[in-house]
């Protein structure tokens, strides 16, 4: 059976992956055929190698009131939002099942091929430790609930993936309050979690990345120093199934990072006072001056030769966002509108 009538295959092709993100759960409806093949990965491949993938920016963010003073609600509801760097364009995505009051609060965020997973948090009305997972698929955008995650209930651990079918879960710490040193595989295809082996130390509050195939765990603190923060690193190779302790990240032009991004030409990048630095032979480099008005706790994230800014001239006030060229490091200013303006929590990015 031809895609579309009297086209040839790779011609048929040729007009699926010119279809916006936001579009294609219309067309995976149209008929079998289009359904399967626009779930198959290799459209995914062919979208991002003939540049017809759109980078979305993703963000778990506070409602703002809808009225003409900026001011978030008195007690924070997050939702998810999406950010379209090319467009300018700014949406919502559904509620969670369960959850249509708001997101669990301090649940992690990350993307895995064409879905996005969030994991853990608290519920808003209960306080609940939750041990929940998430998962929203950008191409019938519907939500359907994983495999829970597995080693009892944990909070403020690091969440980071491979983009493609894996998820890694690290650190945290359980209800008594004890920092974790255990860390988890949840692999998406499979809705299946496995373990991995013990990092060396306990890190609650981590960040963590997963960066040149393999996933760090940065900083962090054990149970009987809260607050204490580790200047290491922890770097698990996924090849031969081991962890090493290093503090290459952490030289002597930055303290211990409070985020890292990777870059889609495979740096590192993170905020360092007013700077944007860059990782380049195991020191950070300066590469921009953050804009004035992004003094207080921005948000950085990578796009697509970019990185985005997001964040205020001092706490509290509305959040605007800036997107910086890594070729020509010119900043440009976003615009936001009123009701996205709100306070971030986590973000990550997703290309489809």
């Amino acid at each position: 059976m031809d895609l579309i009538t009297d086209l040839p295959h790779d011609i048929a092709l040729q007009c699926l992956i010119r279809v916006p993100f936001n579009q294609l759960h219309r067309f995976r409806s149209v008929c079998k055929a289009w359904k399967a093949e626009i779930e198959l990965p290799e459209l995914l491949r062919l979208r991002k190698s003939t540049n017809k993938a759109q980078s979305l920016i993703v963000l778990s963010q506070a409602h703002v009131k809808p009225t003409g003073n900026w001011k978030c609600l008195h007690v924070p509801v997050y939702h998810l939002v999406v950010f379209e760097p090319e467009t300018g364009c700014w949406s919502e995505i559904p509620p969670l099942p369960e959850f249509s009051n708001g997101l669990p609060l301090f649940c992690r965020i990350v993307t895995v091929g064409s879905n996005l997973a969030v994991m853990g948090g608290y519920d808003p009305e209960s306080w609940e430790c939750l041990e929940s997972v998430f998962l929203f698929d950008f191409l019938s955008s519907t939500w359907h609930r994983g495999a829970d995650m597995p080693g009892g209930p944990r909070s403020f651990f690091g969440c980071a993936s491979d983009g493609d079918r894996t998820v890694f879960v690290a650190g945290g710490h359980d209800l008594d309050k004890k920092a974790l040193k255990s860390a988890w595989i949840y692999n998406v295809a499979r809705d299946s979690w496995s373990n991995l082996p013990d990092m060396a130390k306990e890190r609650d509050e981590c960040k963590v990345l997963f960066h040149l195939g393999k996933f760090h765990v940065m900083s962090g603190y054990p149970t009987n120093m809260q607050g204490g923060f580790y200047q290491s690193v922890e770097t698990f190779d996924t090849s031969a199934r081991e962890w090493t302790e290093s503090n290459d990240m952490f030289s002597h032009t930055i303290k211990s990072p409070k985020f890292c991004v990777e870059g889609t030409n495979g740096k590192m990048y993170t905020c360092d006072a007013n700077d944007v630095v860059v990782l380049e032979d195991d020191k950070w480099q300066f590469l921009a001056r953050l804009p004035d008005d992004m003094a207080s706790t921005p948000c950085l994230l990578a796009f697509d030769g970019h990185l985005l800014l997001i964040g205020a001239s001092k706490y509290g006030e509305p959040n605007g966002a800036y997107t910086l060229d890594l070729n020509d490091r010119v900043w440009t200013k976003a615009h936001v509108p009123m009701e996205y303006t709100g306070h971030i929590q986590f973000g990550c990015c997703l290309i489809i």
